[in-house]
């Protein structure tokens, strides 16, 4: 068993692999999460012994094998970015190219995302990779804030919602939200989507200012002036949060 920190170890599930303990002020009861960095991390209250912990992962061993599984599948979809990538944002072309400093170089310009990496180095690094989503991301944030808040406005006139304000920002779980304020969230990531998908995402958010559920008056008005909403609510499955 190796410690990693004051709070987290490593041990060993037989049928697994070596799995972390995580004890946290922020739980009362065990949990268990598979997360295609961390692998597989069981959570658990300070006041619980590590044997239950343990034990808790070990009859949950069907679920973290499924789990393993879908994050292994997931990340063959993951984007390794080279030099003859052709990647585009709506406004942005990136290019990346080597040069002779030793340094990972990026600017983002009116029209391109410029990555420069060291000759020496190989594309595929990890540290070279986490440049170019870093570079990639705030391109989105950019076009993002300068998008997304005037598509809401003309989709909230169309159709006749009012709302409060919109906030675009980087959101790990979702890709927006509307709060009881009728405040809307939207993630930068929305501009990954195809413009029928930003659309569904904003009115989406936009019918939860008059119904704040999912249930069939949600979708009945939805679908009144979205037909097919719910065909493309599934088809977002194919764009995950986690691996671009």
């Amino acid at each position: 068993m190796k410690t990693t920190n004051s709070s987290d170890t490593k041990t060993y599930l037989e049928g697994i692999g070596t799995i972390c303990l995580r004890r946290s002020s922020r739980t009362r009861m065990i949990r268990l999460k598979v997360d295609h960095k961390e692998g597989v991390v069981v959570v658990f209250p300070y006041h619980i012994p590590e044997k239950y912990a343990i034990d808790f992962a070990g009859r949950k061993k069907s679920w973290i094998k499924k789990s393993l599984q879908q994050q292994a599948e997931l990340k063959n979809r993951y984007t390794i970015f080279r030099e003859d990538t052709e990647f585009r944002t709506r406004n942005h072309t990136l290019t990346i190219q080597k040069h002779s400093r030793a340094t990972i170089k990026s600017v983002v310009n009116k029209h391109n995302i410029l990555i420069w990496y060291p000759e020496f180095a190989h594309v595929e690094d990890e540290r070279i990779q986490k440049v170019i989503r870093r570079a990639i991301e705030e391109t989105w944030r950019i076009e993002a804030k300068q998008y997304l808040p005037i598509r809401t406005k003309e989709l909230a006139l169309k159709f006749g919602f009012r709302y409060n304000r919109v906030f675009v920002k980087k959101i790990s779980t979702r890709w927006g939200s509307c709060s009881s304020r009728n405040n809307i969230n939207l993630n930068i990531q929305l501009m990954r989507l195809p413009d029928k998908l930003i659309d569904y995402v904003i009115l989406h958010e936009l019918v939860h200012t008059d119904q704040k559920h999912h249930q069939a008056g949600f979708w009945n008005l939805l679908e009144t002036i979205l037909p097919g909403a719910k065909k493309l609510d599934k088809s977002l499955n194919s764009y995950h949060l986690k691996f671009w």
